[in-house]
């Protein structure tokens, strides 16, 4: 994605800090505490234009998410139509000199009047060394949640989205902001947020936007996709998906690649109940409509679609595999005998693709993950259903143990895997023997040792694993 520039560092310290001086100059709010010198040079410049439109007390507003999170933010005028496909599949980027690149400035702030306070929203642009105001805008907002610079018209300038915070709801309001004719115009958006993504969810060139709601009393979850609508020159709704209504947060939202050729976004959300659970939305082209495939949509009352990805730990999605695709964790409770107190049972977390148009899923990796020491250990797809495993939290140890599913009763041991103190394994034998030493390098700079030890069965010695095949299936979290 290609992003505007922010001025970060010594040179970002120093222009918000130059906004902030001086009483006299600028209102001092509870987000504006310290008096550094009195600004100088472009800085001077920008809070020269502030004082003038914004009176002798205004408070900078500070984003809350996003990239941007200074109150004055510096952006580079970006041809989102420079970078083309080319016919093997790599990127050119047409590179603009720099005299005829458009710097801005944006700059948000309170002012305080006898109902409250008002939001406003300055643009700046420097032309011929000096910089002028092209816009103010106001907003009833009571904060700004974050700052987007993307192209959602489709004519390769980039337009300013800007989320507002509210005292009076959970969810965020958004206007956008774009030249038209030398003018800079706002464009209002009629739906609210919880979460908002810009992407290019269609296909199509133009980056389009997708508003993640969280239910409220008078609405369900939602999903809202927008597209620039040139007739009504604002961004439209022009599909929508409902979500889980019982979702109460969102943890980690991602867009990207969830089966070869499909994209879609990926959210790992907490439930009202505390479980966990993760929802995907894509576009379906020959539909035009955005699909839920872990919750199909349907209109039968009778048919309740149930999400298997349900979890009481907090796993969030990722491409475990490294094959550019993002998995889904499913977890589900390893086998246990009532009547063996061999430790805690632990759960088999199975990584699955997606194929959003069919429905299908598919299993790319099995894994039991200890979050406690650390690190994952990739099950072997033969000890799928014939081996279990038990987790003794005192001594840092899981257990392996073949299964014998006619009994419902644990069998030979195959592994151990201890997590120890580094002093104990070089004071004591555990160097020695049986054991084998695993991520060695990752952990070098680690207090502690992971180490296995393997035992070998003659009921089934498809089972058994060697210290090569143990090496390889340890993995860092």
């Amino acid at each position: 994605m290609t992003k505007g520039r922010i001025i970060r560092g010594a040179a970002a310290v120093t222009a918000a800090c130059a906004l902030m001086s001086g009483c006299s100059d600028i209102g001092l709010g509870s987000q504006s505490i310290l008096r550094p010198p009195r600004a100088t040079g472009n800085e001077a410049a920008l809070q020269e234009i502030l004082n003038k439109e914004a009176g002798a007390s205004y408070t900078l507003k500070y984003p809350q998410a996003g990239d941007y999170r200074s109150a004055v933010s510096f952006f580079d005028e970006v041809n989102f139509l420079s970078t083309q496909q080319t016919k093997n599949g790599s990127t050119a980027e047409q590179s603009l000199k720099e005299d005829q690149i458009k710097k801005y400035a944006v700059a948000f702030y309170s002012v305080d009047n006898e109902t409250g306070s008002q939001m406003y929203v300055s643009f700046m642009e420097r032309t011929n060394k000096k910089w002028k105001q092209i816009g103010k805008f106001s907003n009833p907002g009571s904060g700004v949640d974050r700052v987007i610079y993307q192209d959602i018209t489709g004519d390769g300038k980039g337009e300013f989205l800007v989320g507002w915070t509210s005292y009076n709801s959970t969810l965020n309001s958004l206007t956008a902001y774009t030249m038209d004719n030398g003018d800079l115009r706002e464009m209002t958006v009629d739906e609210s947020y919880s979460d908002i993504l810009v992407e290019n969810f269609t296909g199509e060139t133009v980056r389009d936007i997708m508003l993640i709601s969280l239910r409220t009393d008078k609405k369900p979850s939602s999903a809202n996709l927008l597209q620039y609508d040139r007739d009504s020159k604002r961004p439209m709704t022009s599909v929508t998906a409902e979500l889980d209504s019982g979702v109460v947060s969102f943890q980690k939202i991602v867009f990207g690649k969830i089966h070869k050729d499909q994209s879609g976004v990926v959210m790992d959300c907490k439930k009202e109940d505390g479980n966990y659970v993760t929802q995907v939305l894509c576009y379906d082209k020959k539909t035009q409509k955005l699909l839920t495939p872990l919750t199909p949509q349907t209109n039968d009352p009778k048919v309740v679609s149930v999400n298997p990805t349900i979890r009481k730990d907090l796993i969030t999605s990722r491409d475990i595999n490294d094959d550019g695709v993002i998995e889904v964790p499913v977890v589900s409770s390893m086998f246990s005998s009532p009547d063996q107190n061999l430790g805690d049972v632990c759960n088999l977390t199975t990584w699955i693709q997606i194929n959003a148009e069919s429905g299908q899923t598919e299993n790319k990796l099995n894994t039991l993950i200890n979050y406690a020491d650390g690190y994952y250990f990739a099950f072997p797809t033969r000890w799928i259903s014939k081996v279990t495993a038990m987790y003794d939290n005192e001594n840092r140890i899981i257990y392996f143990y073949m299964w014998n599913s006619e009994t419902a009763s644990v069998g030979d041991k195959l592994l151990e895997i201890h997590r120890f103190r580094k002093t104990d394994w070089q004071k004591s034998k555990s160097g020695e023997g049986n054991y084998v030493k695993l991520l060695s390098e990752e952990n070098k700079d680690k207090d502690y040792v992971i180490a296995g030890r393997l035992f070998t069965t003659a009921a089934q010695d498809s089972l058994n694993i060697n210290d090569a095949e143990l090496e390889k299936c340890i993995r860092l979290i």
